[in-house]
C-alpha cells in the first residue's frame, strides 16, 4: 500500500496489520492484481472517433480550446475595477486553456496506453501456445513493446 513518507501513516499500517484489521484490502488488492486487463472495443472506436474529430465529450477535451476570449471594454481605460476585472477573467481563460492542453495531453496518454494493451492482448491471445512469451518476458520487453506501438499522428483503430 502507499504512502507519502509519513512514520504515522507506517506505524498505523503495521498495528493494523498485526491485528489482522487489513486483511480484506490485502484480499482486495489481490483480486484486483489477477484481474486480466480488457479493453471495450466499440466504446474505444468511439473514443477514437470523437479523439480524431477533436470534439468536447464527456471527459475528452477538445483539441481547440472552444471557450471565448474575455472581450476588452471602453470602460477598461477609465475604470481601474473594470480593469482588474477584465485581467483576473483574462488570466483565468489563459489558466483554462492551459489546463484544456494539458487534459488533453493526459488523455492521449491514457489512449496511447489502452491501444498498446489491445494490441499486446490481441497479439497474444491470437499466438499459438508454443509462441507465447517465455517466463523470462521481462517488463523492458513490455515496455519495448508499447512503446513501438506508439504512432505519430492521428490515432488510428486497433487492428481486428
Amino acid at each position: 500500500m502507499r504512502f507519502k513518507d509519513s512514520q504515522e501513516q507506517q506505524q498505523y499500517l503495521k498495528h493494523a496489520s498485526s491485528r489482522g484489521n487489513v486483511e480484506l484490502v490485502y484480499a482486495g488488492l489481490d483480486v484486483l492484481g489477477s484481474t486480466p486487463w480488457q479493453i471495450n472495443r466499440k466504446i474505444f472506436d468511439v473514443v477514437i472517433d470523437v479523439w480524431n474529430a477533436g470534439y468536447r465529450l464527456g471527459k475528452l477535451p477538445p483539441a481547440v480550446y472552444d471557450e471565448p476570449e474575455p472581450e476588452k471594454t471602453p470602460e477598461m481605460e477609465i475604470d481601474l475595477k473594470a480593469r482588474s476585472v477584465y485581467i483576473q477573467r483574462q488570466r483565468e481563460w489563459l489558466g483554462n486553456k492551459a489546463n484544456n492542453h494539458s487534459e488533453r495531453c493526459n488523455v492521449n496518454y491514457k489512449i496511447e496506453i489502452a491501444r498498446a494493451v489491445s494490441i499486446l492482448i490481441h497479439l497474444f491471445c491470437s499466438l499459438p501456445f508454443k509462441l507465447m512469451p517465455s517466463p523470462s518476458f521481462s517488463a523492458t520487453s513490455f515496455t519495448f513493446l508499447i512503446t513501438s506501438t506508439f504512432a505519430v499522428g492521428p490515432i488510428h483503430s486497433l487492428p481486428t
